[in-house]
């Protein structure tokens, strides 16, 4: 509490991270169990899992450390946030099947439209690259259905097209498609698949979706004391192979949590270092416009650059990473003024980059837009001289604060540092150096 009133003093707020995650490659390990009844695992090995329950434990104790942070917002920062990492409150092997399962829908919703096609395998795009703008009439549905999977009737196979076909235009759009389809529902689906393939063997068991419901029951309690204090929460971003399963999560909680409020409770991150994160950010703004929520997003560049694109070089894929610093930096200045364009939406800029903040506010000034919708973010203990200027001027800044235990806190900071060390060169870091160097010697100097 001392620090957040030091910050304040300075007109800055906090955003308070518990520094506990599950750390990409050092996963627990997950036993097989003996082999089950089909109805219960859809005879699929990969899907007949034993989870830890230890770490279920964890999980839980992890969901009240949550819950403290919020408190800790309410009482020291009222206009802040608290962080959550959703790989603290759920087992991640678990949110990577999830997020295979996901992604595995979206790839067939594009086969779907394109029935004719004899491929079924070739090289995977990245998932944002996935098209989900295709549209599906009845007959190509059909068509496409039947390919993938056993039907026994057309009235059946009639009646699922009139079922997501929520807008009743006789056209399955994307939005429907992922509506519709619920994660506790595929394990049924699966079992009249005419392959064997990637979905059928995501498909999660009974067992899993009960941790399913485990997390999704610990990240309610949190929002739910969250909306009670009146606190914002942010959910951070992870990386690739759990990260759909992630804003699967965050989107049905903005559809809660984000209703009825003159701002959003809720918000999600999105990495603009990867390929295709416009179009996602194009498409969560018109869901809420649709759906009748408030959008609320983080924006940043990323910060497992290396590691993504070392694993997607392993697996032999392409890279979800945009090619080089200046694609990245396009995507993230154009998401920015994405979100600034639309009515409704709050967002956090988060940067170190004097650049990209100037190029915000400018934006701000052209778009007449209240202050109030944009916030700053910076680490604490670097750009100050953004944050404070920014909070000083009147504009909402925030230093990103973690803390715990020390042993849990100083091998987050070091993850941390080791995840941005591929930006150490560039300009905002280079600026700061001189900086730090300019005042070193007027202190030393006198000049």
């Amino acid at each position: 509490q001392p620090r957040m009133a030091q910050l304040q003093e300075l007109g800055v707020g906090g955003i308070l991270d518990y520094a506990a995650e599950a750390k990409d490659g050092e996963l627990p390990e997950i036993e097989n169990v003996e082999k089950e009844a089909e109805e219960e695992t859809t005879g699929a090995p990969r899907s007949a899992r034993m989870y830890d329950y230890q770490g279920e434990r964890v999980c839980d104790a992890n969901a009240e450390i949550f819950k403290d942070a919020v408190r800790n917002v309410r009482e020291a920062t009222p206009d802040g946030f608290a962080a959550i990492k959703l790989s603290g409150l759920g087992d991640p092997r678990l949110l990577e099947r999830m997020s295979t399962c996901l992604v595995e829908m979206a790839r067939l919703f594009e086969k779907l439209a394109d029935p004719d096609s004899s491929s079924q395998g070739g090289p995977q795009k990245p998932n944002n690259l996935i098209n989900r703008e295709v549209k599906l009439d009845y007959e190509t549905f059909k068509k496409g259905w039947t390919r993938f999977f056993a039907v026994e009737r057309e009235e059946e196979l009639r009646e699922a097209f009139l079922q997501i076909d929520s807008s009743e235009d006789d056209l399955i759009m994307y939005h429907e498609w992922s509506t519709s389809l619920k994660l506790s529902e595929i394990n049924t689906l699966v079992r009249t698949c005419r392959h064997q393939g990637p979905l059928y063997k995501a498909a999660l068991d009974a067992k899993e979706v009960q941790l399913y419901h485990n997390m999704i029951a610990r990240v309610k309690g949190i929002l739910s004391l969250a909306q009670e204090l009146k606190v914002r929460v942010m959910i951070d971003a992870e990386w690739c192979d759990i990260q759909p399963a992630i804003d699967h999560i965050v989107l049905f909680q903005q559809r809660e949590f984000n209703v009825n409020v003159d701002h959003p409770l809720v918000f999600n991150t999105y990495q603009t270092y990867l390929k295709g994160m416009n179009t996602k950010v194009l498409r969560d703004i018109e869901r809420s416009e649709r759906e009748g929520w408030k959008f609320g997003a983080k924006v940043v560049r990323g910060a497992y650059m290396v590691s993504e694109r070392e694993k997607a070089e392993k697996r032999g894929v392409e890279s979800p990473i945009c090619e080089n610093y200046e694609e990245t930096q396009e995507n993230f200045h154009n998401a920015i003024d994405m979100i600034l364009g639309r009515p409704d939406t709050e967002i956090l800029v988060a940067t170190h980059n004097r650049e990209s903040v100037e190029r915000t506010l400018q934006k701000m000034a052209e778009l007449d837009v209240e202050p109030g919708r944009v916030g700053f973010g910076q680490l604490l203990g670097m750009a100050d001289h953004l944050t404070f200027t920014l909070g000083q001027h009147g504009y909402r800044a925030y230093k990103y604060v973690p803390y715990g235990p020390i042993d849990e806190v100083v091998p987050y900071l070091i993850r941390r540092t080791q995840e941005n060390s591929s930006i150490l060169g560039s300009p905002g870091v280079q600026e700061e150096r001189q900086m730090i160097g300019r005042e070193v010697r007027r202190r030393v100097l006198g000049f």
